[in-house]
Order: C-alpha cells, then structure tokens, then sequence
C-alpha cells in the first residue's frame, strides 16, 4: 500500500491510470448528458430550455412598441398617456452614432415625450452585413441605408458631427461640427457667422479630441462654431467602434477597412482600379521581347489582382465569397469583360485561427471551408499577419514561425474592432470601475454606466460594440460579456427606447416608474405596464436568433437557434434562400427591401456593374 500497488483505481492520489482506469473515468464523465455534449462541443441546450416567458414579454413589447413609436409623429395628445404633456417638459435625449443599438433607439423613441437630438459623422444607417455584396456590386449602397431623418422624421435634431469630449457632472457633451463645405463653399460664410437658435452656449474650454493631443477651441464670438456643446438629461453613447488595424504595422496606412458604406465605396473603386492596372500592355507578355521580362510582367499583373483577406469571421468569409462570385462572372468565358484576366486573378484569406466562423457549430465551420476551398480562395489558416505594404504582406505560421512575403494588389482587414478616441475619453471621465474589456464600457442589466456622482448616475447608457455587459446562461461556467453584434446592438437601443418611452426613473436600482398625479397614474401607458408587472423596469435579456454567413456561389450557411436553443443548422441553396430572405426581412424600409430586390433582380440578369465613376 506504501507503494500504491494496492491503491483502488478511483483513488484521487493514485499518480499512475491504467487503461481501464481512464476508461471508467471517460465513461463517468460522459455519462451525463451535458457533459457529453460539452465533450462533443455541441449545445447543452435542449427545447425545454427556450425562456418561454421572455419571449412572451417581447411579444407583449412589440404591441406597446406599434403605438409608442407614433407618439409625436402627429398633433394631439399621447394616445397611451392620454395627457397633453408640454413639449417644453420633455427630457432631451443626446443619441452619438446612428448604427445598429442608435437606429432601433431613433426609431422607437416617443418624440412626444423625448427630445431627441442624434449627433454623428454620417447622417444615415448603414445595413453592414451587406458591405461585402456592396463592394463588388451585387447591390448597391444607397439601396441598403436609411437617412436617420427618415428613420423618425419627427426628432428634434440630426447634427452632423463627431462628439469629442464630455462634462459628466454637468451633463454636456461637445462635438466638433463636420466640414460640409466641400461642395457649398459659398454658404460657409453665411453659416459660420448666423446665429443658431439650436445651438447652445459657446465652448470656452478646450477639448482634446484626437489620440495625437490637438486642442481645439471654439471662437465665444461666433453663434455657430468648429466645435458646440449640447445639453443632455441622458446621453446614448452608440458610437461604435473602429477597425482595430493599427496592431500589425503598415496595416492602418495600407489596409481597406469594410465597416460602412463609405469602406464599401472606395474598396469598389480599388477592385475596379486594380482590373484596369492589370489589363494596361506593360504587363502583358507581348508588349517584351525577351523571355526575362515577360517572366516579370506576369508576376506583375498577378500582383496587381491579388487580394487578401485578413480576418475568418461572417465579414472575412462573406467578402471572400463575393468576390470569387464577381471574378467568376467577368472572367467567363462567354461573355467576361475581364477574360484575360481569369488565370491570374486570386484572393487570399488570412485567418488566426483553425477553423473559419468560430462562432458557429463545428459542421458549419467545415462547410465554410470546404466551399471556399472549392471556389479557389487561398486559405491560410493558423496564420497570423506581420506586416502589411502598399504591395506585399507578410504573414508568419503559427508553431512553425516560418515568414512568408507575398506580392498583393489590395489587402482588406476584417479581423478585429478598437475602441474609437471618444470612448477613451468619456473613460477618463468615469470612475475606474467602468473600464471593461476590450476598452469597452462595463454597463448593468440596464445598460447604465457607473459615473463619478450619485446625482449623474443613469444620465450615461452606453449600447452595441461599446457595452461591456457580462451574462451567464444556464450552462456557463462564469459570465461572459455579450458579442459585439448587430443582434445584441438592435435588441439593446429598443430596450432603452422602452425604458425612456415609459418614463422609468434612471437613477435608481433598479428603475421605477415615478410616482403621478391622479389623473396621469390611470393613463393606458401606466395601466398596461402595470397589468405586466413592470412597475420596475426588467434587465436587458439577449434573444439570439442565430447566425447567418454567405460562402458564395449561391451558397450560405444557418445557424437558426432561439436564444441558446439550437433549432436547426443548414447550408447550401436553401440556406442560401433563406439568408436572402432574412436579410430582405431585416432591412430598415420597405423602400430598402424593394430596391434589394431589384439590385438582386439586376445582377441576376445583367451581372454586376464594373462602371468606374
């Protein structure tokens, strides 16, 4: 027994496993049903664990939603309040971004109760999963975006503009006016010297609003300045975030981004460029004598048509799809604008990891490889980026070590997000407690941000890519901050808009409903939220619906679930019948959806648009 020769086999001190030992302890592992699929790392999840009560309340939130939403689109009194509130009474709503958590915020706002004022450098919403069909012209921009001016007509103002600095205790945010001056350069004079009756007082303090320090300092004799401050009863910080590129060296300066219309627009122009730079005769074998040159100006003109792809999640996978598709097309045989080009044109995709789409089951992980592989991409897995030129990458394998430059036309980033300047500093203005991962913003089950007073708290509701809110399912071992994904952005800025519409009071834990005259406290509003059970506001819950990813050549893959609960995974045309119609479904209009449509209709029938305007 000193020796342990006679130590039974389930003996926790025992150093030494016999075969038949491991085997019982497998067999005892997997003997529960959950640990078994954690093992076969499938989904513990079963259909009896659908949060049928949730799904009862978003039904139930969606009825309140169709009537909120019209208060204050058209003369007279709040239908559910049933009372003549003075638009002066109401709480002015500062809302930074108009992305995913922003949008669904604008267009659920009661602006009958809300002055909404909606700050950001563009003036329009962007559906973003479809900026990879964007570039290459499967559908085109202003068919998949929505002026937020469009989205609710009625809020009190859009300023265009970028918020650079943020006075928490006095409940002001500055923002630094966009240069709308490229075109109308006659009106700058008339602008910058009228005074503005939405403006409010001149800035007299200097805000530092860029990473490299730079002051800036509005001039107190203007009424309409560079940079103005905005009052705010509560802020929306939805401003997103930003392509995380400056990591790898030479990939901020060389790399395209894919995060809005604008990265789609000029990616398109650089593919459309690079066809044209690689069809020119000083590339082309004829145009040389000598077998050395010609040797140069192939390599040259493959240069020029080769791009890659860094990042194997839905944007890298998507745009490698796409793009095969729109070389597939214009190079056919029959009728390809670019037949000369087929045998020399290639994308490659630079990918961390193992496994394309880690998000998804292991099935479709493989599928994803398997079509991309098929189509010809270059995959380059378990590979990291080092470095990025105007006309190389160099990429290094993982375990190996070995490097490996290779001449690119374009290279596109798609892996990773950082947070953009003004984050960093409303975080400077925020206890120390509120810095989360990823520097992003922690925020509670209601989306609050901690602030320096008591007085302030709840004043700060940070959304989408910027939240840092951690969330333990069933089966988790410890919390886990949601994904930064349109879902959980969407969900979260109509959660808020419900929270602001039926006038919860932020500030306290968790938020109530005020106290109200007699007359106001039987209002529809009250009476229904309290026939819910909602006297206090309930935490945000994440209702995932799956995911959904394009491979190309009509193919796609689903992932459909219903919160954790699998329900199905599918790929090939009827997943890929599917995607279209979910994303059709999603877009933010009717107008959006109809000219989708017709965008599909058109590349179907006359392929794609290689115009270069």
């Amino acid at each position: 027994q000193q020796d342990g020769i006679n130590a039974p086999p389930s003996d926790p001190l025992s150093t030494e496993l016999t075969p038949a030992d491991m085997e019982e302890r497998f067999l005892r592992m997997v003997s529960n049903e959950i640990q078994y699929k954690k093992f076969l790392k499938q989904s513990p999840y079963s259909i009896t664990d659908i949060r049928w009560p949730v799904l009862l309340q978003r039904l139930l939130d969606n009825i309140e939603d169709s009537t909120q939403k019209k208060n204050g689109k058209f003369r007279g009194q709040d239908k559910l309040k049933r009372i003549d509130r003075p638009r002066e009474a109401r709480k002015t709503v500062v809302v930074l971004g108009t992305g995913w958590a922003a949008h669904a915020f604008v267009k659920l706002a009661s602006t009958y109760d809300l002055r909404v004022v909606v700050v950001s450098p563009v003036n329009h919403f962007v559906f973003t999963p479809m900026l990879a069909s964007a570039s290459v012209g499967t559908v085109e921009y202003r068919s998949m975006t929505e002026p937020i001016r469009v989205t609710n007509p009625y809020i009190d103002n859009f300023v265009e503009g970028r918020a650079i600095g943020i006075d928490v205790k006095g409940k002001k945010v500055q923002v630094r006016l966009s240069d709308l001056g490229t075109v109308t350069g006659s009106l700058q004079g008339l602008a910058s010297n009228a005074a503005c009756r939405l403006d409010p007082e001149p800035v007299w303090s200097q805000v530092i609003y860029n990473e490299d320090g730079t002051m800036v300092q509005r001039d107190p004799s203007q009424g309409a300045g560079g940079v103005i401050e905005l009052e705010y009863d509560h802020l929306i910080c939805a401003v997103g975030t930003a392509a995380r590129s400056t990591i790898v060296p030479g990939a901020k300066e060389f790399c395209f981004n894919l995060k809005t219309s604008q990265d789609s627009k000029r990616l398109r122009t650089a593919i459309g460029e690079a066809l044209e730079y690689a069809s020119r005769p000083d590339v082309q074998e004829y145009y040389y004598d000598d077998d050395e040159s010609k040797m140069l100006a192939t390599a040259e003109r493959r240069r020029r048509v080769t791009i890659a792809v860094v990042g194997g999640g839905p944007t890298g996978v998507e745009l490698s799809g796409e793009l095969k598709d729109f070389f597939s097309q214009i190079t056919r045989a029959s009728d390809g604008a670019y037949q000369h080009l087929k045998d020399d044109i290639s994308v490659i995709l630079v990918h961390g990891g193992s496994d394309l789409l880690p998000a998804m089951d292991r099935d479709l992980r493989q599928r994803a490889l398997e079509a991309l592989s098929e189509q010809g991409v270059d995959l380059r897995l378990n590979t990291r980026l080092s470095e990025v030129g105007r006309d190389f990458i160099t990429i290094k394998e993982k375990g190996t070590g070995i490097e490996e430059t290779i001449p690119v036309g374009i290279t596109v980033w798609a892996a990773g997000n950082a947070p953009v300047p003004f984050v960093k500093e409303l975080l400077n203005n925020l206890p120390p407690e509120a810095a989360g991962s990823g520097g992003r913003i922690n925020v509670d089950q209601w989306c609050r941000c901690l602030t320096p007073t008591p007085e302030t708290f709840g004043s700060i509701l940070v959304l989408g890519d910027v939240a840092c809110f951690e969330a333990q399912d069933k089966f988790d071992d410890a919390p886990e901050p949601l994904p930064q994904t349109a879902q959980v952005a969407g969900q979260q800025g109509a959660f808020v808009a419900r929270m602001l519409n039926r006038g919860y009071d932020m500030q306290m834990t968790p938020p109530k409903l005020p106290e109200l005259s007699e007359s106001e406290a039987f209002s529809l509003l009250r009476t229904w939220l309290v026939a819910r059970g909602l006297e206090e506001a309930p935490g945000f819950t994440f209702l995932s619906l799956g995911l959904l990813a394009y491979v190309g050549q009509e193919e796609a893959l689903n992932q459909v679930t219903l919160g954790n609960v699998p329900l199905f995974n599918y790929s090939g045309k009827i997943a890929f019948a599917l995607w279209r119609s979910v994303y059709l479904t999603k877009q933010a209009s009717t107008r959006n959806q109809a000219l989708i449509a017709f965008d599909w209709l058109r590349t179907e029938t006359f392929g794609r648009d290689i115009t270069r305007l």
